[in-house]
This record gives C-alpha cells, structure tokens and sequence, in this order.
C-alpha cells in the first residue's frame, strides 16, 4: 500500500519513486482520494486504476456556467492571496469550515498549497465520468461544508453516490470505519 502527500504541510511529499511504483501497479490498485486528493488521481495517472473511490470529493470544484454549485473562483483567489499574508490564519478558517479538530502545522508548503488552490479553480474531469463510472465508488457528507451536496450531485451526475448522514469534510477521519468497510468490500469484490 502506498499514499500520496501533496506536500501541504510539515515538509512532507510523496518521492517521484513512489509515484513510479504506483504508476507502474495502477491495473491493479484501488485508488481512494479524500477532496482534492481525487482530483489530483484524475490529473497525474491515466485513467488505469482497477477502481477509485472518491471521499468528500469531486470532478470540478470552481463554479461556471455550467457548474452553478462550484465555488466562486473569487473565493479560491482570495484565499491564494491569503496565504501570502497569514498562511496559518487561512488554514485555520479552512480547518473551521471543514470542522476539523486538527491543530494547524507549523511548517506550510505556500507554493504547494497555491497549486493545490490552481488546480481547484481550473480543473475539470466531469467528461472523464463515463470512463470511470464501471469503476468509482464515491462516498460523501450529506451537510459537508466545503463539497455541498449540490456540487458533489453535479459533479456525478446520475452515477450512485453513497450518502454519510455527516457535517464535515472529513469522513476519513470522522467515518472510518465506515470508509474502511466500503474499501474493504470494494476489495473484496472487484
């Protein structure tokens, strides 16, 4: 088993010979991406994963004319600019909205964290859906404060969406068990 940091916080990162492992098993894998983490899967790996799950996430995050339930990339842009000023007190606002209980890290990657806010305002995997539709499980908060239920519906569409009675962001850390079952089962079955 292998995981993926982005490098956000306290320094860390996944090393390239890590991705290459992963790249190289990706037939048979079961890849699972909490919030942006899924959308990082879409962007980085061909679309080869014996099966994704997709926790809190999405397929578009920034609002458009045809993504009336993303955020406003107003948002995305002040946070950036945020993060330039007072990176702790941006991530702490965040931690509140997500109600996450973690304590804010002292070390902050600035330029990771604007990378990971580029690629919520301008990346777009809604037309990789009927690819992966065989092949994803999604699981979301059903009053998740940061991926509404609005946007998460968008983003799937008509693709079944398993529905966690939960207010936060984080059902990996609130829900594990329950992500872990579905995992498991995903496992056991596929």
């Amino acid at each position: 088993m292998h995981s993926i940091d982005l490098g956000f916080i306290n320094n860390n990162h996944t090393s390239n010979d890590i991705i290459q492992i992963i790249s190289e098993q990706q037939q048979n894998t079961i890849a699972i991406g909490h919030s942006l983490g899924f959308l990082y899967l879409l962007k980085q790996f061909p679309h080869k994963f014996h099966h994704y799950v997709a926790i809190n996430s999405f397929l578009r995050f920034s609002k458009n004319d045809d993504y009336p339930a993303g955020v406003p990339s107003r948002i995305l842009q002040r946070m950036s600019k945020g993060i330039d000023k007072d990176a702790h007190l941006v991530l702490s606002q965040f931690y509140q909205q997500c109600q996450s209980s973690d304590s804010i890290p002292t070390q902050i990657n600035l330029a990771r964290l604007k990378t990971g806010l580029q690629y919520l305002e301008i990346e777009d995997f809604r037309n990789a859906l009927p690819l992966l539709s065989d092949k994803l499980t999604v699981i979301a908060s059903d009053s998740d404060p940061v991926v509404s239920a609005a946007m998460t519906k968008d983003s799937f569409k008509e693709h079944p969406i398993h529905w966690v009675q939960d207010t936060t962001h984080t059902l990996p850390i609130t829900q594990p068990d329950l992500c872990a079952k579905t995992i498991k089962n995903i496992a056991l079955t596929s």
